[in-house]
């Protein structure tokens, strides 16, 4: 199917393994430029390695950045030979909080998985939304 996204460039964030990396190569195999991001560099140059063995699309590129923080934000966006700020689509995808009883966990357990899987992606959609909306995508 031909969803009309060829040449587009994509953000998938938590993309060395599991659902982000499911959502890079379904992207790759649709001829998107993947920036692909996760905190593990071996685990996400291994990832990076396999989606271009898949031949389709024309760029991949790997930034092993811890995309909560401020510098691993500006590590992607900065990313040589990539588009910056200009992705035309951002999958957020993170790490849950701890495995266990919710009832567990402490405060500063909630407040990290808060920031990893809601700031964190409304930081990204800030940063990214104008320019998607300026090339109507």
């Amino acid at each position: 199917m031909d969803l009309g996204i060829a040449g587009k460039w994509a953000l998938v964030c938590g993309a060395s393994k599991g659902l982000g990396y499911g959502c890079a190569q379904a992207l790759v195999r649709e001829g998107v430029n993947v920036v692909i991001n996760a905190r593990n560099a071996e685990a996400l140059n291994q990832a990076a390695t396999r989606l271009i063995a898949e031949g389709a699309s024309p760029q991949v590129l790997a930034v092993a950045a811890d995309i909560t923080t401020p510098e691993g934000r500006a590590a992607v966006f900065s990313v040589a030979g990539g588009p910056g700020r200009d992705f035309d689509i951002v999958i957020t995808n993170a790490g849950g909080p701890p495995t266990g009883d919710f009832r567990d966990w402490n405060r500063d357990a909630w407040i990290k998985a808060v920031d990893a899987n809601m700031l964190t992606p409304i930081e990204l959609i800030q940063a990214t939304v104008d320019g998607m909306a300026a090339r109507g995508f």
